[in-house]
């Protein structure tokens, strides 16, 4: 019986430091690689953890702010399918044109250098894309009152 006991714990024994290394190693491997990977972004945006925390706690107001911006853009690319699916295409290059310049207007001196660069480098050889950017109101005209819903195409801003 001493045998079968003493075989028992032993078997049980084996089986939990089996679990311990088999479980805990991996788990700890791990971890250690996401933390160097956080220490590895951290230190390359040359922040520390308390800056961390404190985007932390903005990260809503961030998600809503993307939410937003994802929500309009949606709207505006809507807009524009929509005309294009009644071959309304200029309706669509004007909508399309005016979001450009909304952004090159907003953003021009803390906006992405690559994409306000393209958008001079389009706006240069488009006139409908330059007057939005450089907002010539006057020269900025919506073609075929192409906001107006109709029967074929509502419009974004309303709940059709």
């Amino acid at each position: 019986m001493k045998r079968i006991i003493t075989f028992l714990v032993c078997i049980l024994f084996g089986i939990g430091i089996g679990w311990y290394f088999g479980y805990t190693r991996p788990a700890a491997k791990n971890q250690r690689e996401l933390l160097k990977q956080y220490h590895w972004v951290r230190d390359g945006l040359g922040l520390t953890d308390a800056d961390w925390a404190e985007m932390a706690k903005e990260l809503p107001h961030m998600r809503e702010d993307m939410e937003r911006s994802d929500e309009y853009a949606a709207a505006i690319a809507l807009a524009a399918f929509k005309n294009l699916e009644v071959n309304n295409t200029e309706g669509a290059r004007w909508k399309l044109a005016m979001t450009v310049g909304i952004y090159y207007r907003s953003h021009s001196r803390d906006g992405n250098t690559n994409l306000l660069s393209r958008i001079e480098r389009y706006a240069a050889t488009n006139n409908m894309l330059s007057n939005a950017v450089y907002g010539k109101v006057d020269s900025i005209t919506m073609p075929n009152n192409s906001l107006q819903p109709t029967a074929t195409a509502p419009s974004v801003l309303t709940n059709k």
